[in-house]
């Protein structure tokens, strides 16, 4: 941030005219001259000095959207400064704007500081409008770095001189905790006094607050949301009935009625040429989590593609990423990375982290690490601090970036410093595991169970997953504490706290067995159309936990979960169907299931397909075709995939025995961090399979196995099971 910026925010802030001095800075708007207080000085009928305000408020508008140039700019500075005969109708502003003054200018940057200074000028003549430009600016964080205290002071003095937007802003605010204290009850007052004196708006945001799980949500009840939507709705609010058609397809708050819902959304769209209501059946149609109408990659591109067409910015991103991926339409990775360098380009945040999730995907096109860094951090110094959690899965979580804890954890302190909640349970459970940082289980424990207090449900999830399965020589398992935090997520209503509850009740894990109480607990998650939720079922109706098993509707889960964006889904049914230990085994239906999956881009459904074609099984046998099959997916990034190859290849069934081969399949997946290619090459020369027997190379594997971490390997003639 610049100190001349500063400087004229504390201007303002003390009451004072700002003045804004042109040689402050660098920036492209430099030769911008204000008249200082020339401009409060004026002795003009109010309706002047409002439609002069209006009028700074509208130019600033198109710097910050880099719609004008500074000598555009300066021309209509210079025209309306000009228009101070006492005796000029106001209406005179209103005809004749800047964008129909001077044009729009294509191509030019986006100059979020000549827009400031505009704003604050029209501040200083008692514009509560420019305020509200203001907190956008810093709420929002596209084109300048997000402040959330900044924007709450600038809404704050909104709402001071009277305005109901402002009063809104505050309110939201307050009850989401953000930029301020959090205090949810004199948040809920001022914005419930808006709703019930008529202003829509309100309604809407008091919906959102009761509708959505998520942090800052003051609490879930998806009839009062849709109720208050509908009272907007009444009032001829347009985004209200876009959130209605929503509920309605999702079946919140009300019966699910997909077309229903999504006719209804149509029908704003139609009547408004909304675009918001264009990017929402997108997203709708492209959801892959916790969505409940069958993904539809393109119907989605269509309509965010509709809404680009618009002008839309949110459209626009929608429509490069697809593109970019080939998701709903032919790939073009460099038009979509194009469409999407644009809008960064124009310092749009959001925009930047999209970009650096496309430049840090293998599966795309190879990693280009330095852009993607520099993406992130853009995008982290205006505010956005779930840029540096993503540094920080890049460096810790990522397959196809070399792990640098270190560097990962001061990422996530960076996110954590910023407020941000994911980065700071990510520093707890690093703290916990000694990753990256100096162990300290007590103090990582402390920061997840404060986070899990304050009600996130991240953090209560990650401490019952910790707690479930326990981390060897750190944390004991204590499935009955495990027990207690997903049965407190639950109790909030996450989803998948539900599922994690439901599953423990089913097996009696942690707590009482109840298979009829926990199999519910899992099917309330489904029925909401969780895709998470679903497969979970599909497990519990196919293992027998329940008491017996029912793999007509296990299937019949899964299949729902493979609609709503789970291809591996198919891949258990698959499984069921090859191994056959609960209905009979056909082959032929596990294949099949396999090949919609590899359809759908799930690497471990093309695996099973290529291990089946190499072996004949469900299909004709083509040895070549399966064997390829197999090494793409492990070219694509699975190392497991060099494993199955290695078998394949000492099979016997796929060919004759190839033991190099199997070698230097077996030697690529352990280079990738497979410990069992490690064993297998250990077996390999132990028992001279396909090579000449070597005692002494098998043990170096088998040490080589121990060093990675797979304490299987003190028992080497087990091997790891697939």
């Amino acid at each position: 941030m610049r100190i001349g910026w500063l400087c004229i925010a504390s201007a303002l802030t003390s009451g004072m005219v700002a003045k804004a001095s042109p040689d402050e800075g660098s920036f492209a708007t430099q030769s911008l001259v204000f008249q200082k207080r020339d401009i409060g000085q004026l002795k003009k009928p109010d309706g002047f000095v409002k439609a002069l305000a209006g009028s700074y408020i509208a130019l600033g508008d198109l710097y910050r959207d880099g719609k004008t140039t500074v000598a555009a700019a300066d021309a209509a500075l210079t025209y309306y400064r000009g228009l101070r005969n006492p005796g000029q109708p106001e209406a005179v502003y209103a005809i004749i704007a800047p964008a129909d003054l001077i044009g729009l200018a294509k191509g030019a940057p986006a100059d979020p500081f000549a827009a400031s200074k505009l704003y604050l000028e029209a501040a200083a003549m008692g514009s509560a409008e420019a305020l509200l430009r203001l907190g956008n600016l810093y709420s929002e964080g596209r084109v300048v770095a997000a402040d959330q205290k900044r924007a709450f002071h600038f809404y704050e003095q909104a709402a001071k001189v009277g305005s109901e937007d402002g009063k809104l802003r505050v309110g939201e605010m307050l009850a989401r905790g953000r930029g301020v204290a959090r205090d949810v009850n004199k948040g809920l007052a001022i914005i419930e006094s808006l709703a019930r004196s008529g202003n829509p708006e309100a309604l809407v945001l008091l919906g959102d607050l009761y509708r959505p799980i998520s942090q800052g949500t003051v609490a879930l009840d998806s009839v009062k949301a849709l109720d208050l939507y509908r009272k907007a709705a009444g009032l001829g609010y347009e985004p209200a009935k876009l959130r209605i058609g929503e509920m309605t397809a999702l079946g919140q708050g009300v019966a699910k009625d997909v077309d229903g819902g999504v006719a209804m959304i149509e029908e704003v769209v139609a009547r408004t040429r909304n675009p918001a209501g264009l990017v929402l059946l997108g997203s709708l149609y492209s959801r892959s989590e916790g969505g409940v109408i069958a993904v539809d990659l393109v119907k989605a591109f269509g309509y965010f593609r509709r809404a680009a067409d618009s002008g839309d910015e949110t459209g626009i991103l929608r429509t490069g990423e697809m593109l970019a991926r080939g998701r709903g339409v032919n790939q073009s990775y460099e038009a979509g990375r194009a469409m999407l360098t644009d809008l960064a380009n124009h310092g749009d945040a959001f925009a930047l982290i999209a970009l650096g999730d496309l430049l840090s995907d293998v599966t795309v096109a190879p990693v280009d690490l330095p852009a993607t860094v520099a993406s992130y951090e853009k995008a982290a110094s205006l505010g956005h601090s779930d840029a540096l959690n993503r540094l920080g899965d890049l460096y810790s979580r990522s397959p196809s970036v070399k792990p640098d804890l270190a560097k990962a954890y001061a990422y996530y302190v960076r996110a954590s410093k910023a407020g941000n909640i994911a980065g700071k349970l990510r520093v707890g459970e690093m703290t916990l595991l000694g990753q990256g940082t100096k162990r300290d289980v007590d103090a990582g424990l402390a920061q997840m169970n404060a986070l899990g207090d304050d009600g996130d449900t991240h953090a209560l999830n990650l401490l019952g997953r910790l707690y479930k399965r326990g981390v060897g020589g750190i944390l004991p398992a204590d499935p009955v504490r495990a027990y207690g935090y997903y049965n407190r997520s639950a109790g909030i209503g996450n989803l998948e706290g539900k599922v994690r509850a439901g599953e423990m009740m089913v097996r009696g894990e942690g707590t009482a067995k109840d298979a009829a109480a926990g199999l519910a607990l899992v099917r309330e998650a489904a029925d909401t159309g969780d895709s998470v939720a679903l497969v979970s079922l599909g497990e519990l109706l196919a293992d027998g936990s329940t008491g017996s098993a029912n793999i007509a509707e296990a299937v019949r889960a899964y299949e729902r979960a493979a609609a709503f964006g789970r291809p591996d889904a198919l891949v258990r049914i698959g499984d069921i169907y090859r191994i056959g230990a609960l209905t009979p085994a056909d082959l032929g239906k596990a294949f099949d299931y396999y090949r919609r999956a590899g359809l759908a881009g799930d690497e471990t459904g093309k695996l099973r397909q290529g291990e089946m074609t190499a072996r004949g099984e469900g299909t004709p046998q083509d040895i070549g075709a399966g064997l390829a099959m197999v090494k793409q997916v492990g070219v694509a990034g699975d190392p497991y995939a060099y494993v199955v190859l290695g078998d394949l290849h000492l099979s016997g069934v796929a060919g004759p025995v190839d033991g190099q081969a199997a070698v230097a399949a077996y030697e690529s997946a352990a280079k990738l961090g497979r410990a069992d290619a490690l064993l297998r090459l250990g077996d390999l020369y132990r028992d001279g399979k396909g090579v000449p027997a070597d005692g002494a190379k098998a043990a170096e594997y088998y040490l080589k196995a121990v060093e990675v971490g797979d304490l299987t390997a003190l028992m080497p003639g087990e091997g790891v099971q697939h």
